[in-house]
């Protein structure tokens, strides 16, 4: 029975809807992060009436602007494409990463991944049905803690190994930008010139950002087991507490760059990774 559908999940991922989907899915993604990269660097620069967003502020202001619906509906099919993709893959072991605990390991943030996107999907398109407002940011993730937390004992180790498991992928995502890891599912034999040299630069500055912020957000959560109830949590709360230090603005103005970063990295992705 397993080996049946992997055997089905193995046909569904090279499926050439499907590559077209999850090539859609990385121009979703950078775009996303784009918009909240610029958003972060307003604030930063202090433009009036700004403030920072997480991914579903960002679809919120998003929807706000002409023909942002529009924009919403593409990002709809882009997620849905990303995120049965991001399970596929971790089915069927694109990136061949193997069977021992590591490769099980990444496989399930492979599916975390996922069903992240899917429930992107589902966000994104509450906000198109709705009058154009997301909830503020950051309340997904309150209410999810809050939930975990009420369970005894066990929502609250569970809540601790999501923080370490964020300030673990921290760690991790510095490595895998320093050392250029990350580029090992491009076709680098079709990267030429400029480009290359500037996906290492990319790759550096996004996933150095990224990993701040992860270690940001593991301790939100570490915190929040603490203190036994939920605070401020997200990828917007990440950035206020950037934006709180000494020189915050100016830190603030570096990680909207590296969020705009890694947002055209996944243009390059969707241009030069093997997808299947």
């Amino acid at each position: 029975m397993v080996e049946a559908a992997a055997d089905v999940a193995a046909e569904a991922v090279r499926h050439p809807w499907i590559k077209r989907l999850a090539v859609l899915g990385f121009y979703t993604k950078g775009f996303l992060y784009v918009v909240i990269g610029l958003i972060a660097l307003a604030v930063a620069i202090g433009v009036r009436g700004t403030r920072l967003a997480d991914p579903q502020g960002a679809m919120a202001a998003i929807a706000e602007e002409p023909y942002g619906r529009i924009l919403l509906v593409i990002f709809i099919i882009g997620a849905i494409g990303h995120g049965l993709w991001n399970l596929l893959r971790a089915v069927t072991d694109v990136d061949g990463v193997g069977s021992n605990w590591q490769g099980i390991f990444t496989r399930c943030i492979q599916a975390a991944l996922g069903i992240f996107y899917l429930g992107m999907a589902a966000s994104a398109l509450e906000i198109v049905l709705s009058a154009g407002h997301a909830p503020r940011s950051s309340k997904a993730e309150e209410t999810f803690i809050a939930l975990a937390l009420a369970v005894p004992l066990f929502g609250a180790g569970f809540i601790g190994l999501v923080g370490i498991g964020l300030i673990g992928a921290g760690f991790t995502e510095c490595y895998n930008g320093l050392s250029g890891r990350y580029q090992k599912n491009y076709r680098k034999w079709e990267i030429k010139g400029f480009h290359g040299n500037f996906i290492t630069f990319l790759g550096i500055i996004s996933f150095s950002v990224r990993a701040v912020l992860l270690v940001i957000l593991g301790y939100f959560f570490l915190r929040a087991v603490m203190d036994d109830r939920p605070g401020r949590i997200g990828l917007d709360a990440a950035l206020k507490t950037l934006l709180r230090t000494e020189y915050g603005h100016w830190i603030v103005a570096i990680a909207a760059v590296g969020l705009v970063g890694h947002g055209l990295l996944a243009f390059y992705e969707a241009r030069y990774r093997k997808i299947c």
